[in-house]
């Protein structure tokens, strides 16, 4: 693996020495009407996903060019693609790549070559600490883990906690952030389990998670997983009868309450105010494109959205961009998303589920 990652590098590198060329040989560009370039993947694996993302971006440029690039999934195709954007047809922004994967290689090249970059979907956290080119666009799913755990440290205070968390990118993920914030609160994770997706058979956790007798367990769980963890948490006896669990979105939907209720004594989970509610964006995705839009195509229409705004202040060229973005990392292109992670904390909500009785907590 670590021979790959070089390879990566070493291939970045040689990239980045003909990008400084052509910096020298294009120091400054005309003024003209900003060319937006859209980074995806066509890869047939990930293809519907990079066309929901280009739509979602077509439909919030509002009629600002664009041109569409293909990633192909791919860090060497994504940096050929991001050079070709760049240098040859000029754009002044780039909106993308997909994943974290593609979006790193694009983020240095854009970097070096004075580039805005803004990625609405990729999740590697670092990504904007790449330069002052770069972009991240958040959602409040991006710090609901956070905002739990600062929820518990202020409101709760538990004595220790366990994690049981999915054992795939995402579980993994959100079990670190969650653990990075309760230590930086003060708190203190004792233990640390992860399961199979899917899996019925859990006896080898519950057991571990009962040796531990914590008071509160925090589940990153899918819709899906939650009714069998929840049964098991019974059978095997894991909690006391002031355990609390805790967990996130998945864990209010009404199905889901209904199948656990009678096994939790207590369940805090996180929710959202108003993301997710946008019928007007949803109407005219589905009247263009004959669809309904998914996540993906709404993070692409607000970053898109956000560069709609900055040519309505006046920004055309590459550095002014990069100006503007920087001063006005605190404006919503749409409600409940930015490029500041701290404007999004108000829209995650906690809420309390006891005896099947759903209140909110804050």
């Amino acid at each position: 693996m670590k021979k790959y990652v070089l390879i990566l590098l070493i291939i970045i590198i040689a990239g980045c020495a003909k990008i400084r060329e052509k910096i020298v040989l294009y120091p400054k560009l005309e003024k003209k009407p900003l060319l937006c370039g859209i980074l995806i993947p066509y890869e047939p694996r990930y293809r519907s996903l990079g066309e929901d993302m280009r739509d979602g971006v077509l439909l919030g440029l509002d009629g600002i060019k664009a041109n569409v690039y293909d990633t192909d999934a791919d860090p060497i195709q994504a940096i050929e693609a991001v050079r070709k954007a760049i240098f040859k047809d000029r754009v002044t922004c780039i909106i993308g790549p997909l994943f974290s994967n593609t979006a790193i290689p694009v983020a240095c090249v854009s970097q070096l070559a004075g580039v805005p970059m803004l990625s609405p979907t990729a999740t590697e956290e670092k990504l904007p600490s790449i330069g002052e080119y770069i972009y991240k666009l958040y959602s409040p799913l991006d710090v609901e883990e956070i905002a739990l755990a600062r929820y518990i440290m202020k409101d709760i205070k538990p004595y220790d906690i366990a994690i049981l968390a999915s054992d795939d990118s995402y579980g993994r993920r959100i079990a670190r952030k969650f653990k990075e914030e309760i230590g930086l609160l003060g708190g203190k994770i004792v233990h640390v389990f992860y399961y199979t997706p899917g899996s019925s058979n859990l006896r080898e956790n519950m057991l571990s998670l009962r040796d531990t007798n914590t008071d509160a367990i925090f589940v990153s769980a899918s819709e899906s997983d939650i009714p069998a963890i929840a049964s098991q948490f019974a059978y095997y006896e894991v909690l006391g009868s002031s355990t609390i669990i805790f967990g996130m979105e998945d864990w209010g939907y009404p199905r889901v309450v209904g199948e656990y209720v009678g096994y939790l004594p207590c369940v805090i989970f996180t929710s959202f105010s108003d993301f997710g509610k946008y019928p007007e964006f949803e109407k005219a995705f589905n009247h263009r494109f004959g669809r309904a839009p998914t996540d993906v195509a709404f993070m692409g229409y607000a970053a898109a959205k956000l560069i709609t705004r900055a040519v309505k202040n006046g920004i055309n060229d590459r550095r002014s961009l990069q100006f503007w973005l920087s001063d006005n990392d605190t404006i919503q292109p749409l409600s409940g998303i930015a490029l500041s992670k701290e404007e999004l904390f108000s829209y995650v909500k906690i809420f309390e589920v006891k005896k099947g009785n759903i209140k909110p907590l804050n």
